[in-house]
C-alpha cells in the first residue's frame, strides 16, 4: 500500500496557463522539456490529512493524517513524496519509509507526472494523473495511478 500511497499525489491549479521552462533554466524557451504553472499557489510542502483509495475492483481505502504520514513537496519543476511510519524498534518515532520523486507537467489544470526515482520497483513505468485544486488553503488531488487506481486527497501547507 506504501508504494501506491507514495505514487498518489501532485499539483496543479486550473485557473492559469502553462509555459514551457528548460530544465534548470528559469527562463522560457521553446521546446517542450517541462511545463511550469504560471500560478505559484501550489509549490511549496504539504502534508496529507485525508485520503480515499479506490482500487479497480472497488476496494477502498480510506486514511488520514493519524495513520497516514506522507508529505509533497513541489517545486515549480519537481516533486517529492515522502512517507513516513512510526516504527516501534525505534521508540515509534516517525522514519521515512519510501520516497519518490521526478518532474511533473502542469497545463490547463491537468497535472502528470515523472516519476524519476523512488524507494520500490516499478515506478519507471507508473502513469500519474491528476486534477488539482487549492481552495481555503488546501490542495485536492483527484486522479488516477497506471490508469486504474482512483486517488482523492486532500493535503494542508506545511511551509
Amino acid at each position: 500500500m506504501c508504494v501506491l500511497i507514495s505514487a498518489s499525489t501532485f499539483a496543479q491549479s486550473p485557473k492559469k496557463k502553462a509555459v514551457t521552462v528548460k530544465k534548470g533554466s528559469a527562463k522560457p524557451i521553446v521546446g517542450q522539456e517541462h511545463i511550469v504553472s504560471k500560478n505559484t499557489d501550489h509549490i511549496g510542502t504539504w502534508r496529507l490529512i485525508s485520503q480515499k483509495v479506490t482500487n479497480e475492483n472497488g476496494q477502498m481505502f480510506m486514511g488520514d493524517s493519524t495513520m497516514v504520514f506522507q508529505r509533497k513537496i513541489l517545486t515549480p519543476t519537481t516533486f517529492v513524496i515522502i512517507i513516513e511510519k512510526k516504527i516501534p524498534d525505534y521508540d515509534n518515532k516517525k522514519l521515512a519509509t519510501s520516497v519518490a520523486g521526478g518532474h511533473y507537467t502542469l497545463v490547463d489544470g491537468k497535472y502528470e507526472e515523472l516519476t524519476e526515482y523512488a524507494a520500490f520497483k516499478g515506478f519507471e513505468t507508473m502513469k500519474v494523473n491528476y486534477k488539482l485544486t487549492i481552495e481555503d488553503g488546501k490542495l485536492h488531488t483527484v486522479g488516477t495511478l497506471n490508469g486504474s487506481t482512483i486517488y482523492d486527497e486532500l493535503y494542508v501547507r506545511e511551509d
